[in-house]
């Protein structure tokens, strides 16, 4: 993640959010429960300052001052780097800017965010979903926290679970600053939670320099709004060249 360009976007007006789009009436705001065990060791080659100090939220803060928001972080394809992207930018939130801070994988195929961060895959957002019990995990780093992806393969979430999932994230967003979503990628988009992209205040897309065809990238507006990605971080710039 080298010399990126974070939130280069034309829609920063999106960013006076659709409240409505996961505001859940007259239904009682589901319980947020804050585990006791707390995770103490991550992955140094993914938790780095060299990819958490180099996001200038010059931009972010001057767009998301006083606004809780929940923000998906995806790409075009898998290996773009978005794990990468949607950690660090969790860490920084919560170190540089002392923002209350969670990081949800949602990743239902390839959840990657329990062994970054040397915890349990289970309970996480599919145990969430299916119990309607919401439970987070406190981290080694101040004001970050942690939901994992959960038993998928048991439990995977369906169109069904739309409402609940409303509920789950509405719930999040009131007690937390910044909700970041790691999110697996666009393609191919059977892979794709695409029932649920309604359900989040908007996407940052990651870009790889190095292998992100033109082609490829145009391709995920086939499938989804450009009204719906609030920005989009261009990773591995100027790496071996």
């Amino acid at each position: 993640m080298k010399n990126q360009n974070i939130f280069s976007s034309k829609n920063q007006k999106q960013l006076n959010l659709r409240e409505d789009s996961i505001t859940v009436k007259d239904t009682e705001l589901l319980p947020v429960k804050i585990s006791k065990r707390s995770q103490t060791d991550v992955d140094k080659k993914v938790i780095d300052p060299k990819y958490y100090n180099s996001f200038n939220f010059s931009k972010l803060s001057s767009v998301f001052t006083n606004t809780k928001m929940t923000i998906g972080i995806t790409s075009a394809n898998q290996q773009d780097g978005k794990t990468l992207v949607a950690s660090n930018m969790a860490v920084s939130l919560a170190r540089g800017y002392n923002q209350k801070t969670l990081l949800v994988d949602m990743n239902f195929t390839r959840p990657k965010l329990h062994k970054i961060f040397s915890t349990d895959l289970s309970p996480g957002i599919a145990e969430a979903i299916y119990f309607q019990k919401v439970r987070v995990l406190p981290t080694s780093i101040d004001n970050l926290y942690l939901m994992t992806a959960g038993n998928c393969k048991q439990l995977p979430p369906r169109i069904s679970d739309t409402l609940v999932l409303r509920q789950i994230l509405f719930a999040l967003k009131n007690k937390f600053d910044f909700v970041i979503i790691d999110m697996s990628s666009i393609l191919p988009v059977r892979d794709f939670p695409i029932h649920f992209i309604n359900e989040i205040d908007g996407l940052i897309s990651v870009i790889d320099a190095q292998k992100t065809k033109k082609g490829e990238f145009n391709k995920i507006f086939k499938h989804l709004d450009e009204d719906q990605f609030i920005g989009y971080v261009f990773n591995r710039v100027g790496e071996d060249t």
